[in-house]
């Protein structure tokens, strides 16, 4: 169960870079035309809506922590180590929220590797306080 979540959280999160960087890569010389360096601006500067669109869903975006995450959690499998307690309520609650303020989107997917890592977790044998050092 727990490869499996790695390998989910991967998977949608190099999914959702291909969408978004496919989406943004044909319209980079309108959104950039001075180049990727300082293509978002300052913050006080002009409004630039399609700028801060383009870069917040593809590169700024969650992906790149979500695939980090998808590494860990397979690595600790691989270890033999369970998820720490509440990394899939955790991704569950993020979800939620996500699907909330984006109910069409592909948010949706997160919800397999978050009940997977739940179940993860519960199988995880409890330590007792004192064993731990």
């Amino acid at each position: 169960m727990q490869r499996w979540a790695g390998r989910l959280l991967i998977g949608v999160a190099l999914g959702h870079m291909a969408l978004a960087l496919g989406s943004v890569l044909p319209g980079l010389e309108t959104l950039a035309p001075g180049g990727l360096p300082g293509m978002i601006g300052a913050p006080w500067g002009p409004p630039q809506p399609e700028r801060h669109a383009a870069f917040w869903s593809s590169l700024g975006s969650f992906a790149g922590a979500q695939a980090l995450w998808g590494l860990w959690v397979l690595a600790a499998a691989r270890e033999g180590r369970r998820p720490p307690r509440g990394t899939g309520l955790g991704l569950l609650a993020l979800t939620v929220l996500q699907l909330t303020l984006a109910p069409v989107s592909g948010f949706w997917l997160n919800l397999v590797p978050a009940l997977l890592l739940m179940a993860a977790e519960a199988q995880a044998p409890v330590t007792p306080p004192e064993a731990v050092s």
